[in-house]
């Protein structure tokens, strides 16, 4: 189907679910040939550039199902396009049924079922000699002649196994492993996927940038969800040192990444600095509105020592509407600011002294044995406490000091820890390197003691010899 059928005269993205498929304006995150990945915002009219991989018009793409596979093509004839100050080819793609995740090209040589039992193997690499680069037929000067022509990627590799002298004599396993090295230098094709929360850690992950998100895993941020009973309609106590990706996490819980879900769940965000870090919630895709009005932040001194609200009164006093429409545009733009600081002020207040929270999660680097008492003053009976750390002997400080404070109960620390597998036909073991775990978690519930009975005194009874000694008496 032509994009120009869906969009003749102007690029416009109305109606599409940014859900289900791509949209502009939108934050994706491509999976290139090289298994490598790449965050990209999608700009209408724009080109985006995958290096060595090509570039591709944003687009040719919209419109279509998020998931799906392009392959990136050029034609004898090549247009200039100018994205960011940068010329870039302006390719045009081609459109693949492959679903995420399978290895399927268009090439049946290359098909797993079909391809490497027509070229034949073996059962064993004894046939197997090594003559290094002869025995390749085809030089390096033959492939990039076939680049030059505009030739796609499948048809260089099975051209490559044509010419390959002793590629029947591999196992299907070592021919599988020949295909996808080759797949990842020649192949020319990426996937679109949405930018979810679990990606997004991926990405960190794999872009060696470990220490921003504190050591945490996918494994450990589940967990932490579910103690935490994160759902929708619920207000949060939270502390964020991980850029925004534990609230993207909560977000995704709360709304699902639908903006229209009715939910009325707000999160309040303690910080320890002027101004919160929550950079990574960029690409979230949430609208800055959205946001706005679901994440409420504070500073830890507004938190702790809130001002009140006379001291807010006197600083600033709200004009009527006669005399706000009097003032100056100047003056009128400065009253306005005035007057959203001092609204602002006030539910600073609100929150520190009146609001109560369904839980509190905290992934800090702070003394976490003096913070989270005073944290958990505002939380709800009956309502879970979850504390992440990298460092185990932190949460273990924290247990003994909730051990002594009735409000707590059952202090315990869990470590979360997967190891990854390969599964390939008939080897199953695990990976040889690993990410070193996914930190801890100390998990309890705020409870509300019942106070201690009174003490009522009950005078003893007089025995019977003590009556009769009265009676005499």
């Amino acid at each position: 189907m032509s994009l120009t059928k869906i969009f003749p005269t102007k690029m416009t993205t109305q109606g599409i679910d940014p859900l289900r498929r791509i949209t502009c304006d939108q934050h994706v995150i491509l999976t290139l040939p090289s298994e490598k990945c790449k965050i990209v915002e999608l700009k209408a009219n724009t080109a985006v550039s995958l290096g060595k991989f090509g570039a591709f018009n944003v687009n040719d793409i919209i419109g279509y199902p998020l998931g799906t596979k392009f392959e990136i093509f050029y034609d004898n004839e090549t247009q200039e396009t100018v994205d960011h100050d940068k010329k870039t080819k302006d390719p045009k793609k081609k459109e693949s049924k492959i679903n995420v995740g399978k290895i399927r090209v268009s090439d049946d040589l290359i098909k797993r079922d079909e391809g490497l039992t027509n070229v034949g193997n073996s059962e064993n690499n004894k046939d197997l000699i090594n003559l290094g680069s002869d025995i390749q037929k085809m030089t390096s000067d033959d492939i990039e002649a076939l680049k030059k022509q505009s030739t796609s990627g499948n048809e260089i590799i099975s051209r490559i196994i044509e010419s390959h002298g002793t590629f029947d004599k591999k196992t299907i396993y070592s021919q599988e492993k020949y295909l996808k090295r080759k797949k990842q230098k020649f192949d020319k094709q990426f996937t679109v996927n949405y930018l979810s929360s679990n990606l997004l850690l991926q990405y960190l992950i794999d872009k060696n940038d470990i220490q921003r998100i504190m050591d945490m895993s996918e494994e450990s941020i589940g967990m932490l969800l579910n103690l935490a009973n994160i759902r929708s309609n619920g207000t949060y106590l939270c502390m964020d040192e991980t850029g925004g990706l534990l609230i993207y996490f909560m977000l995704e819980r709360m709304f699902g990444g639908d903006e229209n879900t009715g939910s009325t769940g707000k999160i309040v965000v303690v910080h320890e600095n002027e101004h919160p870090n929550l950079d990574l919630l960029k690409y979230s895709n949430y609208s800055e509105k959205f946001i706005s009005e679901h994440i409420i932040t504070i500073s830890i001194l507004d938190y702790f020592e809130p001002r009140t609200v006379e001291e807010v009164e006197q600083e600033f006093k709200p004009l009527g509407r006669e005399e706000v429409f009097a003032l100056k545009s100047g003056a009128k733009n400065t009253y306005f600011r005035k007057l959203k600081w001092h609204k602002i002020h006030l539910q600073q207040i609100d929150i520190a002294t009146k609001w109560s929270f369904d839980s509190l999660v905290v992934a800090t680097t702070l003394h976490l044995p003096s913070l989270l008492p005073k944290l958990g003053e505002r939380v709800h009976g009956s309502r879970p406490i979850v504390c992440y750390s990298q460092f185990k002997e932190i949460l273990l400080e924290l247990s003994h000091t909730l051990y002594d404070d009735l409000n707590y109960l059952a202090p315990t620390i869990i470590e979360t820890k997967c190891r990854p597998y390969q599964s390939i036909r008939g080897r199953l073991h695990p990976l040889m390197t690993m990410k070193g775990g996914g930190g801890y978690l100390m998990w309890c519930h705020k409870v509300i003691p019942a106070p201690e009975p009174e003490m009522i005194s009950v005078e003893p009874k007089a025995t019977e010899t003590e009556g009769v000694q009265i009676e005499k008496q």
